[in-house]
């Protein structure tokens, strides 16, 4: 399945490495927020992605080729 999120930067995908390993997946967190909002990418996320986080105001995903995508920010 195709990802439709935006690719960050080779930085922040090093930041986003560090952090997913201190910290618990909320990969179910995304899925469950997304699930009312935005029904289909909810499902997106639960299929396409291994892991998630939470960094500075938003959600990343990890998909399978250990990319991190930007999911979701609250300003």
């Amino acid at each position: 399945m195709k990802t439709v999120y935006t690719l960050v930067s080779p930085t922040l995908q090093e930041t986003l490495n560090r952090v997913a390993v201190r910290l618990s997946d909320r990969k179910e967190e995304v899925v469950e927020l997304l699930s009312d909002e935005q029904p289909s990418k909810s499902r997106l996320v639960e299929l396409s992605y291994v892991q998630c986080t939470w960094w500075e105001g938003c959600y990343y995903c990890q998909d399978e080729n250990h990319q991190w995508h930007q999911v979701k920010c609250f300003t």
